[in-house]
């Protein structure tokens, strides 16, 4: 009967891995922060609205890394991740303005909970009517590197917990009325080009020694967009109304 639990249990925990998920999403606020989600609205009647953003990688509970385990580790050694480690890509914002109609990014843009970046990375630029936040140089992965005392603090195998979130890029955009007419604008924050997944260490004892090494999980990366949805003014509104009630009286004659 015990065997067929372990059995059973052991099932269970590849069937779980098998369902992880790891990637990023792509949050917005209004609130200076205070709340996130993948979705904004801002009535911009009033003059620009400031719309802050942030890129998390995440990782669910369990999710593997690909990199197989190396000789001698340990048998507590689990293979999971449990800490962001190198990021190399951009976001955009698609349907984004000119700055002549109150668009643009606000100073300030940062590297989130890394501890270093490339040469580009706090970089932008516009191209094609989109805010492209961010280069693609990679970021230094000596300068991300955790040591074996500091990694202990988030792997299970030597009593530590799995930080399974890390923002890795934030800032503000002022959002002005460059709609056209009674439509809302739809403007898009996904990913705009990335080299590789990204890479995560893992929960790997080998000798007793923490494994300092890092690869991408198991699994295609998912992105979770952000969306940020803008009113336009009490002024556009009111000419569409008016330009209907004109024609419905032509429509009367």
């Amino acid at each position: 009967m015990k065997n067929v639990v372990l059995a059973v249990t052991a099932i269970a925990g590849i069937a779980a891995s098998a369902n992880a998920a790891w990637g990023y999403k792509y949050q917005v606020s209004t609130d200076g922060g205070a709340t996130w989600s993948s979705n904004a609205v801002v009535n911009v009647t009033g003059g620009a609205a400031t719309v802050n953003f942030r890129v998390v990688a995440f990782a669910d509970a369990g999710t593997l890394s690909s990199l197989a385990l190396p000789p001698g580790a340990d048998g507590s050694s689990t293979n999971q991740v449990v800490a962001f480690a190198r990021y190399t890509g951009s976001e955009k914002f698609t349907n984004f303005g000119a700055a002549a109609n109150g668009d643009m990014l606000n100073a300030g843009m940062t590297r989130g909970e890394l501890s270093s970046q490339g040469a580009t990375y706090l970089s932008s630029s516009l191209s094609g009517g989109s805010l492209i936040v961010g280069g693609t140089t990679a970021t230094s992965f000596a300068s991300q590197l955790l040591l074996a005392g500091p990694l202990s603090a988030y792997t299970p195998s030597s009593g530590g917990t799995p930080d399974l979130e890390w923002v890795i890029r934030a800032g503000s955009i002022k959002v002005g009325n460059s709609t056209v007419g009674a439509q809302n604008r739809i403007i898009t924050f996904t990913n705009n080009n990335r080299t590789g997944g990204g890479t995560w260490y893992r929960d790997a004892l080998v000798n007793g020694v923490n494994d300092v090494n890092a690869g991408a999980p198991v699994g295609t990366p998912i992105n979770i967009d952000g969306t940020i949805t803008v009113v336009p003014t009490t002024g556009s509104l009111a000419l569409v109304g008016l330009g209907g009630l004109v024609a419905a009286r032509r429509r009367r004659a």
